[in-house]
């Protein structure tokens, strides 16, 4: 039987070849981008599960709040003993910290990623080691663990184990074990580690160890808890926890900052949204998220098109049901033999599609910062999950045409007087609106995301971001014999097309440090966190970020700078923008001068007030804006050099220049600041900015295609119709116009529907961003206009030639 309906199926297929490529060609747009999304997912979905017990290992999570809720990736280290001691359904504990500096071995010397570990993080995370053991490599002090692309680049051929590489010319290390590289699908971004003995060593027994509650400084913790049950318990009991181990002189400030903690699953940290203590990211759920709507959207619009042509095949298909019914055929062998052909050509549009989704494949995963392959398609999980997916496809396109051919009443059917009826008709252009909702709604959508993307990169952000050198001058302060600093600094400003040499505590976007701070006359309680970063007198030159009030800092002031240990004896200058005005209650900007804010115990006066302005764009909230700048006289690590545009390239060989004459052991890292601006804006808004265009484009096809062939067959169902109004009198004109307005309604209709969902669509998407483009009015009216005239051009071909066909040959006698 089945094999019959399979004859069945291919005869009709054959019947209308026009009608079989438009429903393949639509299937396999619709396969091709849902696949590769599925692929996305499960790629996504495995990552961090290559660790041996993965299901059992978390992250130990913060969140505070301020003037807004902060998720952080952080902990405050005074909380990991306390959390070994309360908790003994831990089975393994351990803290990391992630930092750069400069790396050398022999004549080869290169910055590098490198992070402060705990020995006990080589058990909770499983790393092939090619050298060395898990178990002892970083137990002893002066030692490194590094990875095989990293040993290779300092050590070429030669064999690393038991080699020395030396840590910024001041510390050297011995190699004690190789790790592979880690795969793509890994949170885990190490190239090399460093055991927290070797910290305690150079710094002190508070290395990585501090007591404080309310101070984060880079440290995470991972824990293992083998019993699920467990770890349940232990999310439960967390508030309680606080409450029991926090120190009595620390409990009123983090009290007051609402201090939560909790277990992050390992599986779940790909996509979430905590970044180290600042803004949550959600760029990678945005993206996911994205991506499977466009896919479903294009899926969707895929088996309504299919299903709208079916539909509209009714009447020639009729004839054929009846008599099958008339042969005994019942109700559902009507069913399965629809649905076989619908099974059919969703095989036919999937090996269409497979070649398509070889080439995509490159494509796809560069744009999105995946590492997936065609060949995983035929894994065994992926293998299973395509097969139902497709399964599924075929059946779904199929169904609504099935269900409403196999009702046909053998002596309707068979009399050839219906085409379906009024409910076909009505059926078929809910359909073709759905299909052109989504059109509408993804092309209004890609406008905005595209409007979002170009008013970030154009927003005033305080400061000129043009002509601005971010120079790594790695310094550093444990090393300070390492070069000459000063020397640098100065030979850097002996060139004509350099403007200012200014300093930063840390290189932009970031935003130094993130701290409570208070009004002098305020409690302890009422302190409120800020971020704030360390300057020196050049720094609003080197920016040009305007002075609205005040004073900049001065060397004639030498009270404004900090230098060496802090005395609180001593008032310190600072500088504030507006949102620190307001954030602390000191009325005007003038008013706010020579008033008192205090970190701590330590004492600052504000010598002057500047423009708001924020170091990073992208998905950012308030937390990225500094408020609060000090001076001070130490050397700083970032140097930015504004320099004159009319001699940018003799001005950065100047800085190439100096750089090789006071670092030749270390290669230059400068960078214009406006690239790296406009490349956080590219990173997180790119991939979904892309799938948006994509995804309207495909839309917009498969939905011309379905109008085409709806207006090939309602024109050719209609020939004696359009004959009859020409022998009475009808002009072509007219008749053009009557059929072009049965397809035109429900694409108007869509139109409407669409600028409402679109309207919300783009408000969500904009939501995530603290400085917001927005979609004019204007916008909607093109594109609706867009659409109906794309979709008269569509099917005025066919409208005009049956308008003019001779009359005498459509009113012919069958």
């Amino acid at each position: 039987m089945f094999y019959n309906y399979l004859i069945v199926a291919l005869r009709n297929l054959r019947k209308q070849p026009g009608f079989t490529a438009i429903k393949v060609l639509s299937l396999s747009l619709g396969l091709v981008c849902s696949i590769l999304v599925l692929m996305h997912v499960q790629y996504t979905r495995s990552y961090d599960k290559d660790f041996d017990n993965w299901q059992n290992i978390y992250r130990v999570v913060t969140s505070i709040t301020t003037d807004q809720r902060i998720d952080s990736s952080w902990i405050a280290e005074g909380i990991f003993n306390p959390l070994l001691q309360d908790y003994g359904q831990i089975e393994t504990a351990a803290k990391i910290v992630g930092t750069n500096g400069l790396f050398a071995y022999r004549d080869v010397a290169a910055p590098n990623e490198y992070h402060w570990v705990d020995p006990e993080f080589l058990s909770i995370f499983s790393f092939d080691f090619l050298q060395g053991d898990a178990g002892t490599a970083l137990t002893d002090p002066n030692t490194v663990v590094v990875t095989e692309s990293v040993a290779r680049k300092y050590f070429g051929q030669e064999d690393p184990m038991g080699k020395t590489l030396t840590l910024e010319n001041r510390r050297d290390l011995r190699v004690t074990g190789v790790i592979s590289d880690l795969p793509s699908n890994t949170h885990l971004d190490i190239d090399i580690m460093i055991g927290s003995p070797t910290g305690r060593q150079i710094v002190g027994e508070t290395f990585m160890n501090g007591s404080a509650w309310s101070l984060y400084n880079g440290t995470m913790a991972y824990v293992v808890i083998p019993d699920p049950a467990s770890a349940e318990a232990i999310r439960a009991d967390f508030p309680a926890f606080i409450q029991r181990n926090i120190p009595d002189a620390q409990r009123e400030f983090a009290v007051s900052l609402e201090t939560t903690l909790d277990l992050e699953p390992l599986a779940d940290i790909h996509l979430s949204p905590r970044q180290g203590f600042a803004a949550a990211d959600h760029s990678r759920r945005l993206v996911m998220i994205g991506l499977v709507t466009f896919a479903v959207l294009i899926l969707i619009s895929s088996c309504i098109n299919f299903a709208n042509l079916s539909l509209s095949q009714m009447q020639q298909r009729a004839k054929e049901t009846g008599v099958r019914k008339t042969l005994g055929a019942t109700r559902y062998d009507l069913l399965t033999q629809f649905l076989v052909e619908s099974m059919l050509l969703t095989l036919i549009a999937l090996l269409v599609a497979l070649p398509v989704i070889y080439l995509a494949t490159g494509p796809y995963t560069a744009l999105t910062a995946t590492a997936f392959t065609f060949a995983d398609m035929f894994g065994s999980a992926s293998i299973a999950s395509i097969v139902f997916f497709v399964t599924l496809t075929g059946f779904l396109a199929g169904l609504v045409p099935a269900l409403r051919m196999s009702r046909f009443s053998p002596t309707a059917a068979i009399s050839g007087k219906r085409d379906g009826g009024k409910s076909s008709r009505l059926i078929r252009s809910a359909l073709t609106v759905v299909q052109f909702t989504f059109a509408v709604v993804l092309v209004i959508l890609a406008i905005g995301i595209t409007l979002q993307v170009r008013h970030l990169n154009n927003i005033d952000i305080g400061f000129n971001r043009h002509n601005l050198v971010v120079l790594d001058s790695m310094y550093n302060p444990r090393n300070p014999e390492q070069f000459n600093y000063d020397a640098m600094v100065n030979d850097l400003q002996q060139h004509p097309g350099i403007l200012t040499v200014g300093k930063v505590s840390q290189a932009p976007p970031l935003n130094g440090g993130y701290n409570p701070w208070r009004h002098v006359n305020w409690p302890a309680e009422d302190s409120r966190p800020v971020s704030h970063l360390g300057v020196d007198e050049n720094y609003l030159d080197a920016m040009q970020i305007q002075l609205l009030a005040g004073r900049n800092f001065s060397q004639d002031f030498p009270a404004d700078y900090m230098f060496g240990p802090l005395d609180p004896e001593e008032t310190y200058g600072i500088m504030i923008t507006p949102a620190a005005v307001r954030n602390f209650e000191l009325g005007s900007n003038e008013t706010a001068i020579d008033q008192i804010l205090m970190l701590g115990n330590f004492s600052f006066r504000v010598v002057g007030v500047i423009n708001d302005f924020r170091l990073s764009g992208g998905l950012e909230d308030t937390l990225r804006s500094t408020s609060i700048l000090r001076a001070s006289r130490q050397p700083m690590r970032t140097l930015l050099i504004r320099i004159d545009p009319a001699q940018r390239d003799s001005a950065l060989r100047h800085i190439d220049s100096v750089w090789a004459t006071h670092r030749p052991d270390a290669p230059i890292d400068r960078e214009f600041y406006e690239q790296s601006f406009s490349q956080q804006i590219y990173e997180e808004t790119n991939g979904i900015n892309r799938a948006a265009q994509f995804a309207a484009l495909i839309t917009i096809v498969i939905a011309a295609l379905g109008l085409y062939a709806l207006a090939y067959y309602s024109t050719e169902r209609r020939t004696k119709e359009i004959g009859v109004r020409k022998v009475l009198g009808a002009t072509a004109r007219s008749i053009v116009e009557l059929l072009s307005l049965d397809f035109i309604k429900p694409v108007i209709v869509a139109c409407l529907i669409a600028s409402v969902l679109a309207y919300f669509a783009t408000g969500f998407f904009f939501e995530q961003f603290s400085a917001q483009a927005s979609v004019s009015p204007l916008i909607y009216l093109l594109v609706i206009a867009g659409m109906i005239v794309l979709s008269l051009v569509t099917v005025a071909a066919q409208c005009i030639r049956t308008a003019r066909a001779d009359p005498v040959q459509s009113l012919r006698s069958e």
